[in-house]
């Protein structure tokens, strides 16, 4: 009978006990932006025995994840991935693998976005107790932004109320009212609580001036600051306190620019004769004139002449004797 216990119990013995199995319960945070470092990622479950974590897509590279081993347990796994700034956008499974070469999976459980970038914003500034400055923020992977905010180290933040928003556009109105004079920088922050901060704000001065603007002729154009307010004659009212650039324009004429300051509670005065502009007109060619230089005289050297003999009267006996031969000449060729 023992003999027969003892085969029982070693038969019992030599049956492999199966495994107890992996399972994954959270991951958090479960999602990364492209061209980034993840923070800690921690991996909830049970029956972990972790070699390997990695986030795989199919027909995409597996990530591979860099565990950090000293707060491995059985229960839990911290790690951190890599995401390339040219990463596939989208759900990817979470795969634990142990050391014996058991898996678990979660699918879809790992979502990589778009990095967020900042790129415009429009209007840059507000004056101070506006109730209502709405602003247009314009940029990259906006899609799951939950708040955007101005920032600046001395003051409370301020909150924007989000009107729309998608993947490249945030249009959100800010309570300014009591808001500190200042520059502050516009920040989001998404689900997963990524913030981005980089574009500048400023909350101005509610105090106001005013440009009276007119021109000969009137009905030009009156730009402030390049945005168009109207024509001349015109008074500007609500211009905030500082240096402003008036630009008045008319056709046929010169555009007229002057640079004003503007100061609370009063008013500035911009007048222009506007100078028009001449069309058709003939250019004058100037007239080219020729000057004769008179040549440079050469003095030829002529060389000096022999001198000439010194002439002698002939007295009247070598005249005689001259005619005399003559005459003997004359015989001669006769008798010939």
């Amino acid at each position: 009978m023992l003999c027969i216990i003892g085969i029982i119990l070693l038969t019992a013995l030599m049956v492999p006990v199966a495994a107890e199995t992996s399972t994954i319960s959270s991951i958090s945070p479960s999602q990364a932006f492209t061209g980034t470092t993840t923070g800690i990622i921690t991996i909830t479950g049970t029956n972990f025995n972790t070699s390997i974590v990695r986030l795989m897509m199919s027909g995409e590279s597996n990530i591979t994840a860099t565990i950090l081993s000293s707060s491995l347990s059985n229960s839990t796994i911290k790690c951190r991935f890599i995401i390339s700034s040219s990463e596939t956008i989208g759900a990817w499974d979470v795969v634990v693998i142990n050391k014996d070469g058991s898996e678990v999976v979660d699918s879809g459980a790992f979502t990589i976005r778009k990095t967020m970038t900042l790129t415009s914003l429009s209007p840059t500034s507000a004056q101070t107790n506006n109730a209502s400055a709405e602003v247009t923020l314009i940029g990259t992977g906006l899609s799951d932004v939950e708040s955007m905010y101005l920032y600046n180290s001395e003051y409370d933040n301020i909150t924007a109320y989000i009107d729309t928003s998608d993947s490249t556009k945030i249009v959100g109105t800010f309570d300014l009212t009591g808001a500190d004079i200042d520059t502050y920088s516009i920040c989001v922050e998404d689900i997963i609580g990524t913030i981005k901060c980089g574009l500048s704000f400023d909350v101005l001065t509610d105090e106001v001036g005013s440009i009276e603007v007119e021109s000969s002729p009137s009905g030009a154009r009156v730009y402030l600051d390049s945005t168009y307010m109207g024509t001349t004659p015109s008074i500007l009212d609500d211009v905030i306190p500082g240096s402003h650039k008036i630009l008045i324009s008319n056709s046929g004429y010169a555009d007229y620019i002057k640079w004003v300051t503007v100061k609370a509670d009063s008013m500035v005065s911009v007048s222009a004769d506007l100078i028009k502009i001449q069309t058709g007109a003939t250019t004058a060619v100037p007239t080219v004139t020729t000057v004769k230089t008179p040549l440079k005289a050469n003095t030829i050297k002529v060389p000096t002449s022999w001198p000439t003999p010194a002439t002698t009267q002939a007295s009247p006996l070598e005249v005689m004797v001259v005619l005399g031969a003559m005459a003997l000449g004359f015989v001669v060729l006769s008798r010939k």
